[in-house]
């Protein structure tokens, strides 16, 4: 219709609110321990060519030495850990981004539950004072693994394929439409 996409920008703080920044328990109908940590973070669709939440849970879900897995997994209190946003929809829009950070705990990480999550909180402050400023390298790791993906990726359903390319007309402009969700464009520490 030639209309402007919708925006809720305006909508600064969705989730401030005291219900959250809270510890919530579910028990689970199957016997496993996992904790899941999650953060509201303004949106980030504008920054798709850099993708920084795709670069940060890249760097939380290493799983080689000094990675806060290797460490969780030598106190033997985990047995996995995922980190990401799935950058479209209820994780990421107009409004807010949503990262989380999940750990599948062992018996005794369940026990050590507050360790665990102290754990995780200063493995993103390191990232956070570190910086990416030396991490370039890194970033130009994740850009060719993502294109050898994208270049080497199955043929898909036609019906799906279109529906995708749908999603990334709502999303990114006209010369990203075929790419825009897959790969990364630019390095940009600041962001």
């Amino acid at each position: 219709s030639g209309l402007p996409k919708p925006s809720f920008g305006h909508l600064t703080q969705p989730f401030d609110t005291p219900e959250f920044h809270k510890l919530y328990r579910v028990v689970p109908i199957r016997k496993v321990h996992s904790l899941s940590i999650t953060w509201a973070l303004p949106p980030q669709e504008q920054y798709y060519r850099v993708k920084p939440l795709h670069y940060i849970s890249w760097l939380v879900g290493h799983e080689g030495k000094g990675s806060v897995l290797s460490f969780l997994r030598k106190k033997f209190w985990a047995l996995a850990l995922y980190g990401g946003n799935g950058e479209t929809g209820f994780e990421q829009n107009s409004t807010y981004s949503i990262f989380s950070i999940s750990v599948t705990l062992t018996d005794e990480g369940y026990k050590h539950f507050y360790e665990v999550a102290h754990v995780v909180f200063q493995y993103v402050k390191m990232l956070q004072k570190r910086g990416p400023d030396k991490r370039q390298v890194i970033w130009e790791e994740i850009q060719k693994i993502e294109a050898n993906e994208f270049h080497y990726q199955e043929q898909t359903d036609p019906v799906d394929y279109v529906e995708s390319l749908c999603e990334n007309m709502q999303l990114f402009q006209k010369e990203d439409f075929l790419t825009g969700d897959q790969l990364l464009f630019e390095y940009k520490p600041e962001v």
